[in-house]
């Protein structure tokens, strides 16, 4: 990761220090955690073998894991799949799929909190803002507030992702009856693609995430 990246890392690992905490604490309460599934959602990531290894969780809290993002992958698809029968067109759906992100990310917050504890919490957010798009980052509400993303950036992030978007669909489109060679060359093509709209993203952002970076340098512990 560049400089810029590993603050905007840190930053978000220092949101999400309290965001843990909130979560963490009705769950001790009661005794028992409150309630979607790609790679880079938290229970697409909790649930690969090497993330759990990173982690250090033990046969137990692997079991509850995969309890938990069963139910919540299996609830996820279902309203999913209602959504785009009451929706049909793709751009009118995107922002109710969008908020359904947020839902069930906030439920897998909820749900995981009293199994991973508030450390190993912190960790897999971290290791999903290392994996995943920055556009797609900065697509959480939660992120979005704690960055106070500003009207004027979010029309630029808007444009940067408009653009990204034809090209990814042309890039996918060409790959219909391509070779295995081809494919391959393609995707090589598309990581290129997703580190450019990350610089153009990070620079929109550079001011900021500067400043942050030097809060973190002259004060250890925010880190």
């Amino acid at each position: 990761m560049s400089r810029i990246q590993r603050a905007f890392v840190s930053l978000m690992v220092i949101g999400v220090v309290v965001a843990a905490a909130q979560a963490a604490q009705p769950a001790r309460r009661s005794g028992r955690g409150r309630g979607g599934s790609s790679r880079s959602s938290l229970t697409g990531l909790v649930s690969m073998e090497q993330v759990q290894k990173d982690l250090g969780l033990n046969a137990d809290q692997i079991a509850k894991v995969k309890k938990v993002t069963d139910t919540l992958n299996a609830e996820s698809r279902k309203q999913r799949a209602a959504l785009r029968e009451k929706i049909t067109d793709r751009a009118k759906r995107a922002p109710k799929e969008a908020e359904l992100r947020d839902l069930f990310d906030k439920k897998a917050r909820e749900q995981l909190s009293p199994i991973l504890g508030r450390d190993k919490l912190i960790r897999l957010y971290q290791i999903r803002l290392q994996v995943r798009p920055t556009l797609d980052s900065l697509d959480s509400k939660f992120v979005a507030e704690r960055l106070k993303i500003t009207a004027d950036q979010k029309k630029k992030f808007a444009a940067i992702n408009k653009d990204m978007q034809a090209k990814r669909t042309a890039l996918f489109a060409s790959m219909r009856n391509a070779t295995q060679e081809q494919r391959s060359a393609a995707y090589a093509k598309h990581r290129k693609m997703r580190e450019e709209t990350d610089k153009q993203v990070l620079a929109v952002l550079k001011d900021f995430l500067e400043a942050i970076q030097n809060v973190l340098r002259l004060n250890p512990r925010a880190r």
